[in-house]
C-alpha cells in the first residue's frame, strides 16, 4: 500500500539532520527513552498531543503501529517503521503537513544510535520559498530534543 506521494512540483525535498553526542554511559538510557511512548505523549504542551491507535501512551513502539501528532498548524499521522537496536523511523502519511499542506509536507522521521551519539533525520517536501525558514525553525525547535530524551 502507498503511504506517501512523490515530491510534488511545486516542492522540493529537504532533509533536517542533527547529531547529539551523549555519551557512552547515557546513550543506552536515551535509546530506551526514545523508544517508549510515553517519552512523546508526557509533556505535550496544550493544545498538542501524540495518540497512538492502541489507545495506550505508556510502554514500547511496535512496528506497524499508528500514531498521530497534532494541534494548531500541525497534523503529523503515520506509522511506526523499524524498531531496530540502532534504528527506528516513523513513515508519515500523505496529508501530513506542518503550518499547511501547502508549505510543508513530512514524510520520514528517523533516529540513528552511531556509538555514543544519536543522529536524528527529518525528511519533507518544502516549498523552494520557505526553506531557509524551515530549516531554521527546525534548528531552534531541535534544539531543545536532547533535554526531552535526556
Amino acid at each position: 500500500m502507498k503511504i506517501q506521494s512523490q515530491c510534488p512540483e511545486n516542492m522540493i525535498p529537504h532533509t533536517f539532520e542533527k547529531v547529539y553526542p551523549f555519551g557512552s554511559g547515557k546513550i543506552e538510557k536515551v535509546w530506551e527513552r526514545l523508544n517508549k511512548r510515553e517519552t512523546f505523549c508526557a509533556g505535550q504542551p496544550f493544545p498538542y498531543k501524540v495518540e497512538f491507535e492502541s489507545g495506550k501512551s505508556t510502554g514500547d513502539f511496535y512496528e506497524g503501529e499508528l500514531n498521530i501528532h497534532h494541534g494548531p498548524l500541525l497534523s503529523v499521522h503515520g506509522a511506526i517503521g523499524k524498531v531496530e537496536n540502532n534504528y527506528r523511523d516513523l513513515q508519515y502519511f500523505y496529508g501530513s503537513y506542518v503550518l499547511s499542506f501547502r508549505l510543508v509536507r513530512p514524510h520520514r522521521l528517523e533516529f540513528f544510535r552511531e556509538g555514543s551519539h544519536l543522529r536524528v533525520r527529518l525528511s519533507c517536501y518544502v516549498r523552494p520559498w520557505f526553506k531557509g525558514w524551515w530549516q531554521r525553525g527546525n534548528e531552534f525547535f531541535w534544539s531543545f530534543f536532547e533535554r526531552t530524551v535526556s
